[in-house]
């Protein structure tokens, strides 16, 4: 009965996720600051279905990869926006994903960026969902802050202005992920 919920669930572990609107709202509105991570939920938002793969990604940049948010709030996202949204697999690969069931092994993580260059080489699908990247050099799309301001004022995709800084520093955020899984 409260399987979609992790208070009061015998299947969920009980972490202290944190409370974090402005990174729960960025990540809803595909506005991180990672333009795979941002093309895959303005798809789901736009058309209503995204692969598996980019479930499994976001998922886990929600969760236990970057932002350490509630997997609830996933589930609650997916649960309005699929159109193939089945209450019991979205509730049982939240758990999973987020790493909150007592099946540790097996669970994927997903850099933000290097999931994106090995997936959408070519930069097309992030050039479709994230048109501000568009013009950038494809050795920049899915890192775009690391393109020299040269770069970006001649994209017209000025990182903090045309395009967000990322919500977050994913490789320090990923270290302090592996701690509190850890704990």
């Amino acid at each position: 009965p409260n399987l979609h919920k992790m208070e009061n669930n015998p299947l969920s572990v009980q972490f202290p996720w944190e409370e974090n609107a402005q990174g729960l709202e960025r990540w809803k509105q595909g506005c991180t600051g990672f333009p795979w991570i941002d093309a895959v939920m303005r798809q789901l938002r736009i058309e209503g279905w995204i692969p598996h793969v980019a479930r499994l990604a976001v998922g886990c940049f929600l969760t236990r990869g970057c932002l350490w948010i509630n997997w609830e709030e996933g589930y609650k996202v997916f649960d309005e926006l699929q159109l193939d949204a089945e209450w019991s697999l979205n509730v049982v690969n939240w758990l999973w994903l987020s790493g909150s069931t007592f099946v540790k092994e097996h669970i994927p993580w997903f850099c933000p960026v290097e999931v994106g260059k090995k997936i959408d080489p070519s930069g097309e699908y992030v050039r479709k969902y994230v048109p501000e990247v568009r013009r950038l050099p494809l050795k920049y799309l899915f890192e775009p802050w690391k393109a020299p301001m040269g770069v970006q004022k001649r994209a017209r995709c000025i990182v903090g202005e045309d395009y967000p800084e990322p919500v977050v520093d994913h490789i320090e955020q990923r270290r302090i992920c592996i701690e509190r899984l850890n704990d």
